[in-house]
């Protein structure tokens, strides 16, 4: 079995994960907003976050874990180091999927695993990457043909770009690397290509 690479502070990681088999994790709006709730109580304190899909068997979210000045007051520190255990930012991400497994098994009234073992985990390092990602994520409900455009997809972060509204994502970074708002709805207006 492949070793899983650590989350570590400050770095930028595309996460990951898809349904058991052939099940869906979200069988109605609430689920998919039971969904955000426990990843906004779970993960927006120790992350930044860019842009997210929810899609009925998987999803993407594409974060930047914080520093670790921040993540202190709600992580584990290693005694004799004094840092912290990049292990604890994994068992975050665990014990989020797992509130929101046993939550969605007690109202289907199901057992067993919702999600395939482990959420995978990709590290973006380029600022080519960032972009691309984004657009991806945003892209994947008219890549796997649910709407024809990006912005009828109610389960993404890419009207949350679009709204002046309050909103856990770190829009202003992402606008930033866009160049402006305008240059972000343009490019994702074209289709994704991964070129």
């Amino acid at each position: 079995m492949q070793k899983r690479i650590p989350l570590e502070p400050e770095h930028y990681y595309h996460i990951y994960n898809h349904a058991n088999g052939f099940e869906n994790f979200f069988g109605d709006n609430c689920d998919y907003h039971k969904f955000l709730k426990y990843y906004i109580k779970y993960i927006v304190p120790i992350c930044e976050t860019f842009a997210y899909c929810l899609m009925p068997n998987h999803f993407h979210f594409f974060v930047q874990i914080k520093p670790e000045t921040e993540l202190i007051n709600t992580l584990k520190i290693n005694k004799v180091t004094g840092k912290i255990e990049t292990d604890t930012i994994s068992y975050r991400f665990s014990h989020f999927f797992n509130s929101y497994a046993q939550s969605y098994n007690k109202k289907y009234q199901r057992s067993g695993s919702l999600f395939q073992s482990t959420f995978e985990r990709k590290p973006v390092k380029t600022e080519k990457y960032f972009l691309k990602l984004v657009h991806y994520i945003h892209s994947n409900p008219v890549k796997d043909g649910f709407v024809k455009k990006i912005e009828h997809w109610e389960h993404s972060s890419y009207n949350a770009f679009l709204l002046n509204t309050e909103t856990f994502l770190n829009k202003a970074v992402v606008i930033e690397y866009f160049g402006d708002l305008e240059n972000f709805k343009f490019i994702h207006q074209n289709s994704f290509n991964i070129e």
